[in-house]
Order: structure tokens, then sequence, then C-alpha cells
């Protein structure tokens, strides 16, 4: 299989952005032409109740999203919403717009059903940029402090030039370390098969391995957070790889509302000519959570 070219430039994009409220998810136009672009899609990860872990990125093809969502103690549903934007004009016009929503629907006293989506769609200068879709379905079954997961994602990304990536896979996680605050640290492993096919006409299917390690600690009403990933080519391990680093500091307001703090850096390294294979995001605002 042919690989695409290497890209040696890196873009570096921060967005200072808002977010707020629940909304009702997005419809938009999908059949725009693609264009250019080096900014960054954002994707809400949540944590346990009530303070919402930060946004992360899809830009290094599966989501860097939790893949349990959260944490469900008792039967129910739990639903949180994501909004960011930004709109300048002047010297440069740029306006960008992404919502994030997940949803975990608790099965059994063992099985959760998590959910997750997001869609982000940017203009600059009326160049389309960012028109960016995902989707993230993770059945979980949990015992104890060790849990097992199926995977099912779908994306599509102008950013990166991908017209559709399909990736689906299963693995398992530990818990090393969880006490009574829901301070943890925590590690999984996945295995993948990844299919895309990309605006250029390139198709790749690529088997992949997924290392995560997770942290969170929290006092009072802060809560500090941090997930890292590692998924190399199972075929080429040291030149097929992504990097996925997400940080965040959550301040919980009230009952459903934070105030969250967030940098996330994603590295592919792999990518079409004319997309950078390096994007970050700063976010600062609000997100709402509701449920259980």
């Amino acid at each position: 299989m042919q690989k695409p070219k290497l890209t040696k430039k890196r873009a570096l994009a921060h967005v200072l952005s808002w977010r707020a409220g629940a909304t009702a998810g997005l419809l938009a136009a999908l059949g725009a032409a693609p264009a250019l672009g080096q900014s960054t899609v954002t994707k809400a990860d949540t944590a346990a109740a009530p303070v919402v872990a930060p946004a992360t990125t899809a830009a290094g093809g599966l989501p860097s999203s939790e893949f349990e969502t959260y944490t469900v103690k008792q039967s129910g549903t739990r639903y949180t919403a994501t909004v960011t934007g930004i709109f300048s004009t002047g010297t440069v016009e740029r306006s960008y717009f992404t919502t994030s929503h997940t949803g975990n629907f608790k099965l059994s006293e063992n099985w959760l059903l998590p959910t997750a989506f997001t869609f982000s769609y940017g203009k600059q200068n009326g160049l389309l940029n960012e028109r960016e879709l995902v989707g993230l379905l993770t059945p979980t079954y949990q015992r104890g402090r060790v849990k097992y997961y199926l995977l099912g994602n779908a994306e599509r990304s102008n950013l990166r030039a991908i017209d559709r990536r399909f990736v689906t896979g299963a693995g398992a996680g530990y818990q090393l370390y969880l006490d009574t605050l829901k301070n943890e640290v925590s590690v999984s492993q996945f295995f993948l098969y990844e299919y895309t096919a990309y605006m250029t006409g390139l198709l790749r299917n690529v088997p992949r391995s997924s290392t995560r390690l997770k942290l969170r600690a929290s006092k009072g009403q802060v809560v500090l957070t941090g997930l890292a990933y590692y998924q190399p080519s199972l075929q080429d391990y040291l030149g097929d790889y992504r990097f996925n680093l997400t940080s965040g500091l959550s301040f919980t307001v009230s009952r459903h509302l934070a105030l969250t703090a967030a940098y996330t850096y994603s590295y592919e390294s792999i990518a079409v000519e004319g997309r950078a294979p390096g994007n970050s995001n700063l976010t600062v605002g609000f997100t709402y959570v509701v449920g259980k």
C-alpha cells in the first residue's frame, strides 16, 4: 500500500474560546468542496460527576475521548454538551464552531454503553478549513478494577483530507489506583483495525495498537486530568504512529456547571501533502452536564 507523503511543516493553532450549555445537536451541510486548512476540532471527554473533563482533539484519528466516557454508579443515563465558537472580522475574517455531545447508558450492573459525537465547522477569509464529524461507540463491561471494551468509530475530516474513516477494535483496561475522591491512575490496551479513504483517492487499511494512560487528581472543587495515547501501526511501528495528549483543569461552579481550561495536542506521523501532522488546541470556558 502506497503511503501519502510525509509533511514537514507542523501547525500549532491555539484557539481561545467560549463553551456553554447543552444543545440539541447540529445539522450542517457536508457537501461543500474541501479546502486546505490547518486548525483543530475539539471533542469533550467527561469524567465523574459533576466536573466535565477537558475537550480533546480528534485530529489523531481515533477520538482522544475517555473510552468509558465517564463513571455511572446508579442505573440511568448521563448527558453532556459543549459548544465552542469564535468569530472575528477585519484584516482576518474567521468563524469557527464546534459542538460535542456524550451520552452514557447503564444497561446492567456491569454493562455500560457510552456514546460520543462531535461536529466542527470553520472558515477563514472565505476558505473552508474545518468540517469535522466524529462518532464513537464503546460498549464496556466492568468488573471491579478491570474493564473490557468493544469500539466502533466513524469519522470525516476536511482538515486532514479524510473522506471517511472507520475504526473497530477491542481492548481491556485496569485501574492501578482509585480512591473515594475519584483520584485515579489507569491504563488500557486496545487492538484496532482502521480503514481510511482520503479525498486524494488513497485507501489505507492499518492494524494498530493503542496504549492509554489516564490520570485524575482532585482537591475540593478543583480537578486536574490527563490522558495520553500512543497508537502505532502494527505494520510499521516506528514510521506510522499517532500520539494524543490532553490535560485539563476544572473548577466546579455548581452541581451541573464547571469552568474548564484544557490543552490538547495531536500528532499523526503520516498525513497527506498539504495537511499538517501536528495540531494543538487551547480552550477556556464552561461545560454543562446532566444525569446521574
